[in-house]
């Protein structure tokens, strides 16, 4: 069975490396970047997620969570989706 994790993320670079570490046993990681000014992308990609870009107007949660769930490979059993702003 593979799982895949996802969140979304605009300018997250400070949570980007923990929320890695939380999912990181996943078969596939993704983040979709609605627009980030900030190294978010950057770090994400070091660690080996999967990032796309998505851009989503007018904004709407529903609409970018639809979008980047649309992302996942469909070879993938199991797909959660994690804030990427986990509490400590």
């Amino acid at each position: 069975m593979k799982i895949a994790v996802y969140t979304i993320a605009l300018n997250e670079e400070e949570f980007v490396e923990r929320w890695y570490n939380s999912v990181k046993d996943a078969d596939y990681i993704l983040i979709a970047d609605t627009g980030s000014t900030d190294r978010t992308a950057e770090i994400a990609k070091s660690l080996g997620i999967n990032v796309f870009n998505i851009s989503i107007k007018p904004w709407r949660f529903d609409d970018a969570r639809n979008t980047a769930l649309a992302l996942i490979p469909d070879d993938i059993d199991t797909v959660s989706y994690t804030h990427l702003t986990l509490p400590t």
